[in-house]
């Protein structure tokens, strides 16, 4: 009997050590692969020229200050030209007079990453011919916007 009370004693240790081990564990929450749901990163918008404004003042950012389609024989016409979009590129603008005469040409090179403002102007030391002038804004050689003007 004595070794009956061993056997049993021994089993009910056993079941306990096996018990308590259970208790003790505890699962390692399961760690989520985040790189598969980390969306790339955006890729920006391609350079374009979505607008273009006309006006006899330009602000420090080169927008123009008060947006303006008549102008006075000596006034200097700026002009302002939105690009959105990254990219680099040539923006042109050509001026010209109404019978088609070409006023002034001027070009720069551009390498924004976002939106931006990029100035043109015509000045002339005596007075402007009166009458209607057109802004033709080029991008890589192609025409993406034209502005209409008048000088009285």
């Amino acid at each position: 009997m004595y070794h009956q009370k061993k056997i049993t004693a021994l089993a009910l240790s056993l079941a306990a050590l096996v018990a308590l081990g259970a208790c003790g564990r505890k699962d390692e929450p399961a760690v989520a692969d985040t790189t598969a749901m980390t969306p790339p990163p955006a890729t920006p918008a391609a350079l374009r020229v979505s607008g273009v404004e006309t006006g006899t003042g330009i602000n420090a950012d080169k927008t123009i200050k008060e947006d303006e389609h008549d102008f006075g024989v000596r006034d200097t016409v700026y002009v302002s030209v939105k690009t959105e979009g990254a990219g680099t590129g040539t923006l042109a603008a050509k001026f010209t007079f109404q019978d088609g005469q070409v006023v002034e040409q001027a070009s720069q090179s551009i390498a924004p990453t976002g939106d931006a403002h990029h100035e043109f102007h015509i000045q002339k030391a005596t007075p402007w011919p009166k009458g209607d002038y057109r802004v033709v804004i080029t991008l890589n050689g192609d025409s993406v916007g034209t502005k209409d003007f008048s000088v009285k």
